[in-house]
């Protein structure tokens, strides 16, 4: 094997071990973990704080990004009818928070009520 193949099986070598380290860290999230939404976080926080102390969220993680902070959230599986989460400023934002905690087995049903200063999301079991 001469100098430069050498070279080059290392660099690849290299590279490989690089990108399986990367998504060995990219798999840390715990799979039981939902995507709720992405704003300030004062309002991660608040939502995630109401979560749980509503019974409907075990943990909740806010994870800083480049559009805002991440709400993910780690379901109960406990019963709980209409606890107040948050509310966000449009009822599509609302609404996809609803959608990503319904689909993900968070809650079984939500409600976003109008309201003054915005729309409420409410979630039931």
């Amino acid at each position: 094997m001469n100098k430069f193949t050498r070279v080059l099986t290392t660099a690849a070598a290299g590279a490989a071990a690089t990108l399986a380290l990367s998504a060995g860290s990219a798999q840390a999230a715990p799979e039981s973990s939902v995507y709720l939404y992405t704003g300030s976080n004062a309002h991660c926080t608040t939502t995630g704080d109401n979560g749980v102390a509503g019974g409907v969220f075990a943990d909740y993680t806010c994870r800083s990004g480049f559009a805002g902070y991440s709400l993910s959230v780690e379901a109960t599986g406990a019963s709980f009818a209409n606890v107040y989460l948050n509310t966000f400023s449009t009822l599509a934002t609302c609404t996809s928070a609803g959608d990503n905690g319904k689909n993900g087995g968070v809650w079984g049903s939500y409600t976003c009520q109008s309201g003054f200063a915005g729309y409420s999301l409410s979630v039931s079991a």
